[in-house]
């Protein structure tokens, strides 16, 4: 049955209704402030920077849809994953190799983010294994539901396992403090720790069920500094610290750890002994940004444009590199799809799972590497977005994953060129609704992607590069 004239008549107003609903920021205004160019170039670089992400995360929405036509609600949740692992992949990258070794500060965040991507890409992996496989018979909306349970189970293992609480990439410092405990004062039989970021560290009780010896000694950029005083811990006492004297300082500089106290509590059942100590000195270990010159300052570009405030603008070098990823990770997911044994069987497997089998596809393999790939693009941006942001949460990907899900739609789920058209379109439109609206209201920038999104299911269901599908009943 053909489209009805009231239809036609309608979609002839589609193309302008969604460009007024981009464009209508620009139009409004910011509380009568002076509209500039170079101000505009600032909001679209912000928006090139969120697109980015938007269209990274995307893809694996796109990707998966397109194989097996699940739409993978836990992926936002993955993208979460790859920022927590880079983070404290970095931290030790930094400890083992830029302290140690002087590698610079950027290929230690490269490293860290190679490694994000491959555990990254194992959880994609097993997620599929063991949620999604079973249920590939079953019907669509299982899948979803089961989709839906994977993400608040990521979720909330996030919220147990690293906690609450924001980790920021602020004050830049790395404080690295070894911890030796043992049975002889001599520590003959020590066994070392090491923490990072922190002042105490909580054991287990279980550990110190005879008379016990413990000691801390900071590591940093600048050295090693000596052991504090010996902190002795009796099995009968509840509570104690150090005494003695302070130990003279390293020949390094770096100050050592003037005192350390304990406490044993109990709590749920639970009994655990609390180990604390004062800081060491922390400008001895101040870190530069990752992108950064030897003075500290972040590297940036200026361009020959005046903001409102009568000042150039400012690119710093890390959003053209966010910018720039994304561009060859787009192009080379579109060699691999269209260029690659693998995209051939990932297409064959889309267009006819039967008849691709009866070709001698292996499906499942197909199918865990297109999670895998999915994966990988999340933690990527993951680990540009936490550099970005400088902080990450453990509900940092609920927001993002559900407006990378709008631009899989927008663009056309089930294409990678609409899904990076859809990331681009949805970053572009929030940064200029941030920009041209007052403060009050600039949560509206996120309502902005439910309206793009209404507007293109209105007039053009498929999506920007989607095509219409006709099933026979």
């Amino acid at each position: 049955m053909g489209d009805g004239p009231h239809i036609r008549r309608a979609s002839f107003f589609r193309w302008p209704l969604f460009a007024a609903v981009c464009l209508i920021p620009l139009l409004v205004g910011c509380d009568g402030a002076q509209l500039t160019f170079g101000g505009f170039i600032e909001q679209l670089i912000l928006g090139l920077i969120l697109g980015s992400v938007y269209a990274l995360i995307a893809l694996g929405y796109t990707m998966v849809y397109g194989v097996i036509k699940l739409i993978n609600f836990a992926h936002g949740d993955i993208y979460m994953l790859g920022a927590f692992i880079g983070y404290y992949m970095l931290r030790i990258t930094i400890r083992w190799l830029h302290f140690t070794g002087g590698v610079s500060l950027i290929w230690c965040w490269v490293i860290s983010v190679l490694v994000s991507v491959v555990v990254c890409a194992v959880i994609a992996v097993v997620m599929e294994r063991l949620a999604y496989r079973p249920l590939r018979g079953s019907s669509r909306i299982a899948a979803l539901i089961t989709a839906v349970g994977v993400s608040f189970l990521l979720e909330n293992a996030g919220l147990i396992v690293f906690g609450p609480n924001p980790k920021s990439y602020e004050p830049k410092s790395l404080e690295i403090y070894q911890v030796e405990m043992a049975t002889d004062p001599s520590f003959a039989d020590a066994r070392r720790i090491e923490v990072m970021d922190a002042a105490q560290r909580v054991f287990p009780a279980s550990r110190f069920r005879r008379e016990s010896w413990v000691r801390v000694r900071l590591v940093a950029k600048d050295g090693t500094s000596d052991w504090s005083p010996v902190l002795h811990v009796p099995v009968e006492q509840q509570r104690g610290f150090t005494e003695g004297d302070l130990p003279p300082p390293a020949e390094a500089g770096v100050t050592p750890i003037p005192s350390l106290g304990y406490s044993r509590k109990a709590s749920g059942g639970r009994e655990t002994v609390v180990v604390n100590w004062e800081r060491g000195r922390i400008e001895d270990i101040e870190m530069r940004p990752v992108f950064s010159d030897a003075q500290g300052q972040q590297l940036a570009i200026m361009l020959p444009f005046k903001t409102a405030q009568d000042t150039n603008v400012r690119v710093p070098v890390f959003n053209i590199v966010i910018v720039v990823v994304t561009l060859l990770l787009l192009w080379a997911l579109n060699q691999l799809i269209n260029r690659s044994m693998f995209g051939i069987s990932m297409r064959a497997l889309s267009f006819d799972g039967d008849a691709a089998k009866l070709m001698g596809v292996n499906t499942d393999k197909v199918i865990a590497q297109t999670f895998a790939v999915g994966g990988a693009c999340a933690a990527v941006a993951g680990n540009m977005v936490g550099i970005y942001n400088q902080a990450i949460e453990p509900l940092m990907g609920i927001l993002p994953g559900i407006k990378a899900f709008v631009a899989a739609v927008v663009g056309g789920i089930g294409s990678i060129p609409g899904a990076a058209a859809g990331g681009m379109i949805m970053g572009i439109s929030e940064a200029l609704v941030k920009g041209n609206i007052p403060a009050q209201y600039s949560a509206l920038s996120d309502a902005l992607a439910f309206a793009i999104l209404i507007a293109v299911l209105l007039f053009r269901p498929s999506g920007i590069f989607g095509s219409a599908v006709k099933e026979k009943v």
